[in-house]
């Protein structure tokens, strides 16, 4: 499929763009199908990051493809059956572009990523949706979605069928939990403390932060012991695991999509010592930060 070409031919008027736009710079970078017949895999059109100003207008007839468009700054607005929906910041839209569509900039600058792609059972998926309705699922930032949307712009760019293979698996993933997320997020909820809740928000966000089982027992006004004896029996692991296998989760997106050093991601994910970095790495991996980035990036 010619991304670039569909784009083109289905636009119903011109689009409405700042001065120093090309109408197929919506698509972001077209990337180099991976041709495989019969292929099941996810397969990446084009995409990239957007920094769209006004005026930004696309009416779109129709395209034989599938978007994610993750807003990270900002704020769109989508028009399907005449229906007008808000793209707020932070969240995410899966959309079949495979009927008329518009989006437009609502509030500037708005930055969105934003990914076009194919695959044989997106119908399905799609389906599986609530039907006539499009709802938006949110996605902060260093959630395991955003990490995956964000490693999908590395990844996209590379050839050959393991790069492939890695991209149908991340597209996979991200349709999977947005499709599960909308058919649960009416279902009653067990409610948890409001505490536990605090605390695993702070080390999944807060994961730079310093931490002791006697801050967060000075913090909450709880013993320690409670907090670990609680915490533990809904997440499976105690605080302090918890945030560290946190961390180590962020490293890992940080040695296969940036060239910090070893020192300097650990310190990013606070852990300051390079030494107990390393430690807590192999602990959780089985390699060295070095050979994890070695296995990936080779």
């Amino acid at each position: 499929m010619n991304i670039k070409s569909s784009f083109l031919t289905s636009l119903i008027s011109e689009p409405k763009t700042p001065i120093h736009w090309k109408p197929a710079d919506f698509l972001g970078t077209v990337y180099t199908m991976q041709e495989h017949i019969d292929s099941p895999l996810h397969q990446a059109l084009s995409g990239g990051i957007i920094q769209a100003s006004m005026p930004f207008s696309f009416d779109i007839r129709s395209m034989d493809c599938f978007l994610l468009l993750y807003t990270k700054k900002g704020c769109g607005k989508l028009l399907v059956n005449n229906q007008i929906y808000t793209l707020t910041h932070p969240s995410l839209l899966f959309l079949d572009c495979r009927q008329r569509f518009r989006i437009d900039a609502a509030i500037e600058p708005w930055e969105y990523q934003v990914l076009f792609f194919t695959g044989n059972n997106l119908p399905y998926y799609y389906s599986l949706l609530p039907a006539g309705k499009i709802t938006l699922m949110p996605v902060t930032q260093y959630s395991e979605t955003a990490l995956c949307l964000e490693k999908l712009l590395t990844l996209c760019t590379e050839s050959g069928i393991t790069s492939a293979l890695s991209v149908s698996d991340l597209i996979n993933h991200i349709i999977t939990d947005y499709v599960l997320y909308q058919m649960t997020k009416d279902a009653p909820k067990i409610k948890l403390p409001a505490y536990l809740e605090e605390m695993r928000g702070l080390f999944d966000n807060a994961f730079r932060d310093s931490y002791s089982l006697d801050a967060l027992e000075d913090r909450f006004h709880i013993s320690k012991y409670r907090l670990c004896r609680e915490f533990s029996s809904v997440y499976g692991l105690s605080p302090l695991q918890y945030l560290n296998r946190r961390r180590i989760e962020i490293a890992k997106h940080l040695l296969v999509t940036t060239d910090y050093k070893v020192h300097e991601i650990g310190s990013m994910v606070g852990i300051d010592n390079t030494n107990h970095f390393i430690f807590l790495f192999r602990k959780f991996t089985s390699d060295t930060p070095l050979e994890y980035k070695q296995r990936r990036t080779s």
